[in-house]
């Protein structure tokens, strides 16, 4: 009787999770792009679908890009130097929807997303006004920025294996960037009056309308 109910134990163990895996497998895929660029920059990011049909599938992907450049500036006929540091970055949100068209290895597919952004440019100037050395001049630049866009696309996924598949898409965006306003700080150590002063920068909204995704290979991971 013990035995009679052991096996009925693990039968039962077997059908659930036979079940389970029906249910679950397939249905989650993981990736990353690379964009061909011309300096061979990798942009961190990451989109995940999950397929709640057989070929209709969410996805969400997050991005981040971040840029530094750090120029010096020479004093002339002396050894002091200064420098200019501008600084960019930019995180990235969208969610939107796929239809696929799987034959076999190769699964073209259409959609659409929403793309939402948020960052910051700065620049800092450390003995200098930006373009010549200032031993007791320093400045700074903070604008905050935003981004919302539109991404028709459409794409192929060739599977390579059961679970691993390379794909490219290409797409119409809709962007449009918001430089909040920002501040513009100086400070002047030999002023004798207002040694630091501080003034509004306006806002400036950017709207661009174009291809996307030019060039773009991605690699993901069925599960």
């Amino acid at each position: 009787m013990k035995n009679i109910k052991y096996l009925l134990i693990l039968i039962s163990f077997g059908m659930l999770n036979q079940s389970f895996s029906q249910d679950t497998i397939g249905k989650l895929t993981f990736e990353t792009r690379y964009q061909l660029r011309h300096d061979s920059t990798y942009l961190p990011n990451l989109n995940v679908r999950y397929f709640f049909k057989e070929n209709s599938a969410l996805r969400i992907g997050l991005a981040y890009q971040f840029t530094s450049v750090l120029r010096e500036i020479n004093e002339v006929d002396g050894d002091g130097a200064g420098t200019v540091e501008k600084l960019n970055d930019m995180f990235t949100f969208n969610i939107g929807y796929e239809k696929h068209f799987r034959i076999n290895k190769v699964s073209p597919y259409l959609g659409g997303e929403f793309q939402f952004g948020i960052g910051k440019n700065e620049e800092y100037g450390s003995r200098t006004d930006s373009v010549i050395f200032i031993a007791d001049y320093n400045y700074s630049v903070k604008k905050p920025i935003s981004r919302f866009g539109v991404h028709v696309f459409s794409g192929v996924d060739f599977y390579v294996f059961d679970n691993l598949y390379l794909g490219t898409e290409l797409g119409i965006l809709f962007s449009s960037i918001h430089a909040k306003t920002g501040e513009f700080k100086i400070t002047d150590e030999s002023s004798l009056t207002d040694p630091e002063i501080i003034t509004s920068i306006p806002s400036v909204k950017t709207k661009t309308f174009g291809i996307a995704n030019v060039g773009m290979i991605k690699v993901g991971w069925r599960f």
